[in-house]
């Protein structure tokens, strides 16, 4: 499916590539913290979402791919999330996100590292493993490791704004605030950095392409929220 939609196919087996899929796909996000129980997503889905966003990144700035190399970004976003296969995805919204953090975080880490032994190949296996490694320890100057972690938080925050918190029905003035500053603050993280690495056009590209999702969350009913960043995008990047 990636290969014919995203024209990306992973230098693995296609045994262990079915059977790698197939776990992403049975490993649910938002457990624990999904404000609606009819709404689901898988890693699989979430993966393949990725690449949506990715995608959209591209015809929005156009000059990426002379900054950042793509195919590892796509090498990464295949890899980033294998350890929830073993352990699940701890979502922002819990209640004990910060006290489950670190401990849930070195399991994941661990479970992910053991999920890479299973590639034959001596040579791919420690390529996944590096690729690996940099998206759980990003660093400042990673200009792909922190456009992959962007891509993870426009993704999430795409899908809970459309479907886990009600286009913010129900929710309390301060509870929404608090919810939207939480979001601006993830996607503020790796870009912040990203665009001190990147070029004046590539730069501009990806502010233009953070705007547009900043009036996406709008259409899902956090106009009031996203008004003040629409309106000076600075507010984000200071």
């Amino acid at each position: 499916m990636l290969e014919r939609d995203f024209g990306y196919r992973p230098p693995i087996s296609d045994e262990l590539r079915i059977l790698y899929e197939a776990h992403l796909d049975q490993t649910y996000r938002w457990k624990g913290g999904n404000w609606r129980k009819d709404i689901v997503e898988t890693d699989w889905q979430h993966v393949y979402s990725m690449f949506e966003v990715l995608q959209d990144l591209n015809k929005t700035c156009p000059t990426l791919s002379s900054d950042v190399d793509i195919q590892t970004v796509q090498h990464m976003i295949y890899v980033h999330d294998q350890g929830e296969i073993s352990v699940g995805d701890l979502t922002h919204n819990r209640h004990d996100y910060a006290a489950q953090y670190g401990e849930w975080k070195r399991k994941e880490y661990i479970a992910g590292k053991w999920q890479l032994r299973k590639i034959k190949d001596r040579d791919i296996r420690l390529k996944a493993t590096e690729l690996y490694d940099r998206c759980f320890n990003i660093r400042d100057y990673d200009k792909e490791a922190l456009l992959t972690d962007f891509i993870d938080k426009i993704q999430g925050s795409r899908f809970g704004f459309r479907n886990v918190f009600h286009h913010g029905k129900g929710v309390r003035k301060a509870n929404r605030e608090m919810q939207f500053n939480h979001t601006v603050e993830l996607l503020a993280k790796p870009v912040k950095p990203l665009l001190k690495l990147v070029s004046p056009s590539t730069q501009e590209g990806l502010k233009n392409f953070l705007r547009e999702e900043l009036e996406r969350f709008s259409q899902y009913g956090y106009i009031r929220e996203a008004a003040p960043y629409v309106k000076n995008l600075s507010l984000i990047l200071r």
